[in-house]
C-alpha cells in the first residue's frame, strides 16, 4: 500500500441528495483530534483504511459527528449484511442486557440452544451440529482441528491438509499457515509440512460468472496429481475450500470443486469451506458454496451470521464435532448478547427475502460494470463474484500490473462525494453493500464510482 490518503482536511464540492450529504471538509476538521488520537495509541494496522470516524450508521449509511452521510458499500466489511443498527437486531439485543445476562461460559442458555437449532434447520443437507464460536479464525482453526483428528484417528499418517495459493482464513497460526499467502506467514517461522497448497485453478484476470463455470475438472486433476509428487494423496484428511477469494470476489470454477469432492470421497477425505465471507445471502445464496451443487462436511460461518456483533459458527455434523468433547469450546462461546442477535439476524434474512435480493441487486452492479469495462478495457481487466460480493481488478494500461495506486485513489475520490468503499490494498474494487440496500441508493452509489474514475483516469493521464 503506496498510497496514502490525506489526513488533512480538505475543501471538495458539496453534496446534498437523498442518500449522501457532503457538508464539511474532508475529512472533517472536527474529527480530526480522533483520527490523531488513533495514530498516537493504535498501531498502523489500525489506521489503514480511509480516515472516517464513524458516529452513527443505520442500514446502508454511515454519518460522523459533522453530518456528512455516505452510502455505505463496504457492509463492515461483509458484516452488517442485514444493515447497520437493524431494528429488529438491536431490539433482540435490548430484551437481553434488560434481563440482564451478559455472560454463561458453557453453561447452557435457551438462547445458544435456540440459534443452534436455528442454524442446523437453515443448513443444506448433512449438518446436523452446529459450534457456536466467536471469530472468523476461531471458526477455521476449529475446523483444522477436526480434520486433523478425524483423520488421525483413521491412521496417524492421515493429517494433510490441502488449501489454495491466494486464500485467506484468518490471523492464528493456523488459519494463517493454511491461508495461501507465503509472505503473510514469514513470521511464524517453521511452517507446519503437513498443510499444502494447491495453485488457485483461475487467473484473477480472467472474468468468471460461477453460474457458467461448468469446466475445471481436468485441471483439478492435473494439480492434485502434481501435489501426489511430494505428498501421499491417502493422507489428506481435508480440504480447506475458501468459498471466493476475498480480495477479488474470485469463485472456483463449479467443475473444479465437483472434481475435488469426487477425489475428496473416493480418498476418505473432508471438505470444510471458509464461508466466513460469503454466507448468510452475501452472493446470492444462502450458503455461497452451494452454487458448486456438492456437500460440505465442515462449514465455516461468521461475519455476516449476526448483523454485527462477534459470533461465528463450525456447521458439520455430529460424528465431526464430537472427535473433541472437551476442546471444541472457547470462553465466549454462545455468549448471550451476540446469539440474541443472531437469531434476529438470521430471521430477518429470511422473512426479507435477503438471499434473493442480494442475487437481483448483484447483477445490477455486474451490468453496470460491464458497461464501464467498455469504456476503460486497459483499465478495467476483470470483473469477479456473485450476489452483492463483487470485485473488479484494475491494472495498469498495456500490463498485467494491478494498479494499486489507482484504486487508493478511486476511493478516496469517492469518499469525498459521500460513498464509502472497501480497501483490499490489491488492486480490486470491492463492494459489498449491505442486503438492505434501495436500488435507487445502489444505482446512485454506482454512479458516483463511474465519475469518481472517470475524474481519476483525467488526472493522472
Amino acid at each position: 500500500m503506496s498510497y496514502s490518503f490525506s489526513y488533512k482536511p480538505l475543501s471538495v464540492p458539496p453534496v446534498k441528495t437523498k442518500y449522501r450529504t457532503i457538508r464539511t471538509k474532508i475529512p472533517s476538521p472536527a474529527t480530526i483530534p480522533v483520527l490523531k488520537k488513533s495514530l498516537k495509541y493504535e498501531p498502523p494496522s489500525a489506521n489503514i483504511l480511509i480516515p472516517l470516524v464513524w458516529d452513527k450508521a443505520y442500514d446502508f449509511q454511515v454519518s460522523d459527528i459533522s453530518g456528512n452521510r455516505w452510502i455505505d458499500f463496504t457492509s463492515g466489511i461483509f458484516v452488517t449484511n442485514t444493515g447497520h443498527g437493524n431494528k429488529k437486531v438491536i431490539s433482540a439485543i435490548k430484551k437481553v442486557i434488560n434481563k440482564p445476562l451478559l455472560h454463561t461460559f458453557l453453561y447452557p442458555t435457551k438462547l445458544r440452544a435456540d440459534l443452534a437449532e436455528r442454524l442446523v434447520k437453515i443448513s443444506p443437507k448433512g449438518i446436523n451440529k452446529a459450534l457456536i464460536l466467536s471469530t472468523g479464525a476461531e471458526v477455521t482453526e476449529t475446523a483444522l482441528k477436526i480434520a486433523r483428528i478425524w483423520g488421525e484417528k483413521q491412521k496417524v499418517s492421515k493429517n494433510i491438509i490441502v488449501a489454495f495459493e491466494g486464500a485467506f482464513h484468518g490471523e492464528t497460526i493456523g488459519s494463517k499457515t493454511m491461508s495461501g499467502n507465503i509472505k503473510a506467514k514469514e513470521w511464524i517461522g517453521s511452517l507446519d509440512p503437513n498443510i499444502v497448497h494447491l495453485p488457485y485453478p483461475v487467473s484473477y484476470l480472467e472474468s468468471l460468472e460461477v453460474e457458467k463455470s461448468d469446466f475445471g475438472a481436468d485441471i483439478f486433476e492435473k494439480d492434485i496429481q502434481n501435489l501426489g509428487k511430494n505428498i501421499n494423496l491417502k493422507n489428506i484428511a481435508g480440504f480447506m475450500v475458501e468459498t471466493y477469494q476475498g480480495w477479488a470476489a474470485m469463485f472456483f470454477p463449479k467443475g473444479y470443486i465437483k472434481a475435488l469432492r469426487k477425489f475428496a470421497d473416493k480418498n476418505n477425505s473432508l471438505v470444510m469451506f471458509d464461508e466466513v465471507q460469503a454466507g448468510f445471502g452475501r452472493s446470492g445464496k444462502l450458503f455461497g458454496y452451494e452454487y458448486y451443487g456438492v456437500n460440505a462436511d465442515v462449514i465455516c460461518s461468521g461475519k455476516g451470521i449476526s448483523g454485527g456483533l462477534p459470533l461465528s459458527a463450525v456447521l458439520s455434523r455430529n460424528e465431526l464435532l464430537a472427535v473433541d468433547v472437551q476442546g471444541l469450546n472457547s470462553t465466549h462461546t454462545g455468549s448471550p448478547v451476540p446469539c440474541a442477535s443472531a437469531l434476529a439476524n438470521i430471521d430477518f434474512i429470511i422473512n426479507k427475502n435477503l438471499v434473493r435480493e442480494s442475487y437481483r441487486k448483484g447483477k445490477i452492479i455486474n451490468k453496470f460494470f460491464k458497461n464501464l469495462q467498455k469504456q476503460f478495457p486497459d483499465r478495467i481487466r476483470a470483473l469477479h463474484g456473485a450476489g452483492l460480493a463483487f470485485a473488479a481488478i484494475i491494472t495498469r494500461p498495456g500490463t498485467d500490473e494491478l494498479d494499486y495506486d489507482l484504486v487508493d485513489y478511486l476511493i478516496e475520490k469517492a469518499f469525498q462525494k459521500g460513498v464509502l468503499m472497501i480497501r483490499t490494498g490489491k488492486g480490486s474494487v470491492k463492494l459489498g453493500p449491505p442486503l438492505t440496500i434501495p436500488d435507487e441508493a445502489l444505482l446512485e452509489g454506482l454512479k458516483v464510482i463511474e465519475e469518481s474514475f472517470k475524474e481519476c483516469i483525467d488526472e493522472i493521464k
